[in-house]
């Protein structure tokens, strides 16, 4: 079985509880789906022990992944985050502090286009304002950021143990 981040595919969602001063033992199934949280608890004792309580939530488990697969690259990529200030995912405006001979700080500002190219990580591309005027600078920003987008297949990378192999 593949590990992906020291969890088992086979494990993928589900974690174990054992509380000795609440007497809880059970296996819990925990999957975010497009902003939806779905748990559930397999307890032992209402299962017929825990290795049966670990086949009813795994089962529980696929259940969910095949009504609700995790989401593509693509779809996470287009989430607008509650801080992004331009209107447009994986595109902002910053400015690069320098300061002059004489002390003064100065800034130059640039647009910026970043998109993923692995797991966790990402790629970016700047256009100064300075070289090219805020408008086309901002165009070339999403323009960049649209075309790298084009390339993104399969879920996120976060949730691609639960996806299904091929």
């Amino acid at each position: 079985m593949r590990r992906n981040n020291g969890k088992t595919r086979a494990m993928y969602g589900i974690s174990r509880i054992d509380d000795d001063v609440y007497r809880t033992h059970a296996w819990r199934v925990s999957l975010c789906r497009h902003g939806k949280r779905y748990v559930r608890n397999f307890a032992d004792k209402k299962c017929g022990g825990k290795g049966r309580a670990l086949k009813l939530a795994r089962e529980y488990r696929d259940e969910l992944l095949e009504k609700y697969p995790p989401m593509s690259r693509t779809e996470f990529c287009a989430i607008l985050r509650s801080n992004n200030k331009s209107g447009i995912t994986g595109v902002y405006k910053y400015a690069k502090p320098f300061t002059l001979k004489n002390g003064k700080i100065k800034k130059n500002w640039y647009w910026e286009a970043t998109w993923p190219i692995g797991n966790s990580e990402q790629a970016h591309q700047a256009f100064s304002v300075n070289e090219f005027g805020e408008k086309r600078a901002r165009e070339l920003a999403i323009s960049t950021r649209k075309n790298a987008m084009r390339s993104l297949k399969g879920p996120f990378w976060a949730s691609e143990r639960g996806a299904k192999t091929q």
